[in-house]
């Protein structure tokens, strides 16, 4: 059993299992912060205000004294809410619409289509503003207008993938079959228009680590004492000069996740692409 455990390690590469091991360790940091910092994000220490990296505080602390890392740890937690929360809401939506309009007829297929066009005809963030100025600034609104803004790129890759299924010889023959509509959907176009959706999920759950630094950059983020990553950048925004590694910290963290995620993408995409994997070989 360890030596099958050790081929399956070994076949997933160093790249792979890099980022498997990353994707422990913050999930572990969501999950148990104190185990990676002695310090909690909401102490103040009037006698340790802006001070630079040191032993003690290795990205220094902010403007009240807090440590810079441990509010970054603190923080992953909401942070892996946004992004996973609004991922959650963009597939229980945007999959079984796709599915309805790639199978459902010209005139569903209209319908969802359109709602769909409308929703991405707005810019991102300028769409983000107006519903954060209209629902408020929790951390609930967030994922709810992050998961409703990304549901329209779901659903149209999940309707590509259902026209372009629904024409294959199995779907074809199980249809023939008598099988009713819901369950060839199910059985098989879903999961032949997985590898795609795979391929997406990590791409958009780095855009809504994006989406919430910018509005919390723009003070629409939540309100403390919760905090995100985006809520660290904006408080450190008055102190570029006097504390740099404070900004730095927290853009290094938004940088480096979003990266990460987007290389999961690809790694994902080369997984499902046979013609990619040749190529790269």
């Amino acid at each position: 059993m360890i030596a099958r455990f050790g081929r399956r390690v070994a076949a997933l590469g160093p790249a792979r299992l890099a980022l498997l091991v990353i994707g422990l360790i913050v999930l572990l940091m969501a999950l148990w912060p104190q185990l990676f910092t002695p310090y909690l994000p909401t102490t103040i220490d009037a006698d340790a205000i802006l001070q630079p990296p040191s032993f003690a505080h290795p990205l220094g602390t902010d403007e009240a004294g807090a440590d810079v890392w441990a509010r970054i740890v603190y923080a992953t937690r909401l942070e892996l809410v946004v992004a996973v929360g609004s991922l959650v809401i963009a597939l229980v939506i945007g999959i079984p619409t796709g599915l309805l309009a790639g199978y459902g007829g010209r005139l569903v297929d209209g319908a969802l289509s359109g709602v769909s066009s409308a929703t991405l005809a707005f810019p991102l963030i300028l769409f983000a503003i107006l519903m954060v100025a209209s629902f408020g600034t929790t951390a609930v609104t967030l994922v709810g207008i992050i998961g409703f803004l990304f549901f329209p790129r779901i659903f149209l890759l999940v309707r590509a993938q259902t026209l372009a299924l629904r024409q294959r010889e199995f779907v074809l023959a199980a249809h023939v079959t008598g099988i009713s509509p819901a369950r060839n959907l199910a059985r098989h176009i879903l999961p032949n228009a997985a590898g795609p959706l795979l391929t997406l999920i990590p791409q958009l759950m780095a855009e809504a680590i994006l989406i919430e630094a910018g509005l919390s950059y723009l003070g629409l983020g939540v309100q403390l004492p919760a905090a995100t990553w985006g809520t660290i950048l904006q408080s450190s925004k008055n102190y570029y000069v006097t504390a740099p590694s404070y900004a730095i910290a927290a853009g290094l963290a938004i940088t480096l996740a979003s990266a990460l995620l987007m290389f999961a993408g690809e790694l994902v995409a080369e997984s499902s692409n046979p013609m990619r994997r040749r190529r790269r070989s």
